[in-house]
């Protein structure tokens, strides 16, 4: 009996002392604006639209801070987050309900060095070439009226789909 629970005891052993791999997921995103006052830049504060201005422009900075979570017990390393940027468009003179997403017009990635054992970590997404979008639509016969943030962690063994992806829209009014 010993000689045939000595085998099950050490592959036990050897499957208890795999290191599991870190579980990281995207716990939300929340936007971020720092508007201008004079010839200074005031500090970033939360949105929940974006004010274009008459002309359709935006002088603001505009940031997303995605806060990332660690599951498990040991550091998490080397994380991508992959996003990608689509414009909800409307054409002049439609109705509201006749909106449209577009194709993403944006696509870049934020590395994330290292998130520490059950941690959060607020990851800044910066790039957004939303006036370069904006001045591109002028005198099409569009106006956007909203931006869709789409994030994904690049995914690791043992990772579960929803909880590496993450979207939020935000919209966008005019005066």
């Amino acid at each position: 009996m010993i000689r045939r629970t000595i085998p099950v005891v050490l592959a036990l052993m050897t499957a208890l002392s795999v290191r599991a791999f870190p579980q990281v997921g995207v716990n939300g995103i929340d936007w971020q604006v720092s508007r201008h006052a004079g010839k200074q830049r005031l500090p970033f504060e939360k949105v929940e639209s974006l004010k274009l201005s008459a002309d359709g422009k935006f002088a603001d900075r505009l940031r997303a801070l995605v806060t990332l979570h660690n599951f498990s017990q040991s550091p998490a390393e080397g994380l991508i987050l992959r996003y990608a940027l689509t414009l909800r468009l409307l054409k002049d003179g439609e109705p509201a309900d006749k909106a449209f997403w577009g194709v993403p017009f944006f696509v870049e990635e934020v590395r994330v060095s290292r998130i520490a054992p059950a941690a959060e970590l607020q990851a800044r997404v910066i790039r957004f070439e939303l006036q370069n979008q904006l001045a591109r639509l002028r005198g099409s016969g569009f106006s956007p009226v909203a931006i869709k943030l789409q994030i994904m962690l690049s995914p690791r063994r043992g990772d579960e789909p929803s909880s590496i992806m993450s979207e939020s829209v935000l919209d966008m009014v005019r005066p």
